[in-house]
């Protein structure tokens, strides 16, 4: 039997926000944009009472159906530089307060997924380097256990499965060849 994951207070708050949002007439607005209805027939080739809606993506120009598009911030809301910032900086980049229709787009699934892996792996790249860093200088000034490290190091290699982060566990094997 799975184990429940521990309840995220933040990670629930965030999800509610996000709810929210997609609710507001900001997304309606930008959505409503690229309308276009589209006939729709029965199979015995009679007309069916209502038309198929289909909007159009804004990245790679293709028409889907209303439920393969979402509406998307061009810049991330949870920044690639600062990562997770207090509510108030979340809530304003969420809501586009400052540049308001300008940084929001209508997004296919498919872009959507290709976009936000791109932005999880750059988030990654930094975090990991950044504590590899850490790790980096805890070897040159002999601090910690080297059975310690080479735990943490650890983490990184593990992550050879996935191609974007090679260079991450490429310097994580080097820095646990400088330990032996």
């Amino acid at each position: 039997m799975k184990k429940k994951p521990k309840f995220n207070k933040e990670a629930t708050i965030r999800g509610a926000l996000r709810r929210a949002f997609s609710r507001s007439p900001l997304v309606r607005e930008v959505l409503e944009e690229s309308r276009q209805e589209f006939p729709r027939y029965k199979k015995d080739g009679t007309r069916h009472k209502r038309n198929w809606v289909k909007r159009q993506c804004q990245v790679c120009n293709e028409w889907v159906g209303s439920s393969h598009i979402a509406v998307d911030h061009k810049d991330p809301v949870i920044s690639v530089e600062h990562g997770k910032q207090d509510w108030n900086t979340f809530i304003d980049r969420l809501w586009c307060e400052t540049s308001g229709k300008a940084n929001l787009q209508r997004i296919c699934d498919a872009c959507h997924d290709k976009k936000t892996h791109k932005e999880k792996i750059e988030r990654l790249t930094k975090q990991y380097t950044e504590e590899l860093d850490c790790l980096e200088m805890d070897i040159k000034d002999g601090v910690g256990d080297s059975k310690t490290i080479k735990k943490q190091l650890a983490k990184y290699i593990a992550k050879k499965k996935t191609p974007d982060l090679e260079q991450i566990v490429q310097r994580a094997r080097d820095l646990k060849e400088r330990l032996k």
